[in-house]
C-alpha cells in the first residue's frame, strides 16, 4: 500500500520546529550532543512538551539537524558551482562552509551516539551524497586548470575535512580554535599544486571511504557513486 505523505505543519508548529532544530544546532556546537533537552527546549523558547512532540526522543532531534545542515550545504553548493567561475574558489568557499557548518559531518561521523541515529536515514545519505557530488565536480573541474593537484579524489578531501573538523574545540576555547584554524589552512595548503612531494598509496575514492565506514574507521560518511 502506497504510503501516505506527512501532512504539512501549521504555521506555529512549523516555527515550534525550526526555533528548536536552531537552538539544538548552536547547543551541539558549543557543548556536544549530550546537552539536556530540558536546555534546549529552554533556549528554542518552548516547552518540553512541545519539544518531545516534534521530537520524540534525543536520536530524533540529532537527525532533524544532520539533515537542515546538510540542506544548507547542498543550497550553498548549487549556488557555488552554479554562479562561481572560479572551481577552486568555490571548492575552498565550499570546505570553508562545511567547516563552520560542521555538525553536518561531525555529528554523524566523530559521536556515536549521533552515527547510531543518523546513519540509517535515507534522507540524510541522499544529501551526503548530493554535496559529495559538488565537491567531485568542482574538484575535477579545478584540477583540469591546475589550481589543484592531480593525484586527490574527493574522497581524499573529505576523509581531511573530517579529520580537521574533529579538532574543533566546544565551549569556545581560543587555543583550540586557533589550532583548528591553523590546521584548516595547512589541509587547504596541501591541496595546490605547488611543488608538491609525491603522497603516499594512492588517491582516495568513495569506494574507498566507503571501505573505511563499513570496517568502523570512520563512521557515518554514507555511500556515493564513483562519477
Amino acid at each position: 500500500m502506497k504510503q501516505q505523505a506527512a501532512a504539512p505543519l501549521r504555521a506555529d508548529a512549523r516555527r515550534n520546529r525550526e526555533q528548536i532544530i536552531e537552538a539544538a544546532r548552536a547547543m551541539f556546537l558549543r557543548e556536544g550532543t549530550d546537552v539536556p533537552m530540558e536546555e534546549i527546549a529552554r533556549a528554542a523558547g518552548v516547552g518540553i512538551g512541545t519539544l518531545y512532540r516534534r521530537f520524540p526522543d534525543r536520536g530524533e532531534l540529532i537527525k532533524a539537524v544532520s539533515l537542515d545542515n546538510l540542506e544548507r550545504m547542498n543550497e550553498l553548493a548549487a549556488r557555488l558551482e552554479r554562479e562561481e567561475p572560479d572551481p577552486a574558489a568555490a571548492l575552498e568557499a565550499l570546505l570553508r562552509a562545511v567547516r563552520d557548518q560542521y555538525l553536518g559531518i561531525v555529528l554523524t561521523s566523530a559521536a556515536a551516539m549521533a552515527f547510531r541515529a543518523a546513519g540509517d536515514l535515507p534522507a540524510i545519505e541522499e544529501r551526503r551524497d548530493e554535496l559529495l557530488g559538488v565537491i567531485d565536480r568542482l574538484l575535477h573541474r579545478a584540477q583540469e586548470q591546475g589550481a589543484v593537484r592531480r593525484d586527490v579524489r574527493a574522497g581524499d578531501v573529505l576523509l581531511m575535512l573530517v579529520a580537521v573538523s574533529r579538532m574543533l574545540p566546544a565551549g569556545g576555547d581560543g587555543l583550540g580554535a586557533m589550532v583548528f584554524e591553523r590546521l584548516f589552512a595547512l589541509m587547504l595548503d596541501g591541496f595546490r599544486p605547488r611543488a608538491e612531494s609525491p603522497l603516499p598509496g594512492r588517491p582516495v575514492g568513495y569506494d574507498d571511504v566507503e571501505h573505511l565506514r563499513r570496517h568502523g574507521i570512520i563512521a557515518g560518511l554514507g555511500r556515493a557513486a564513483e562519477r
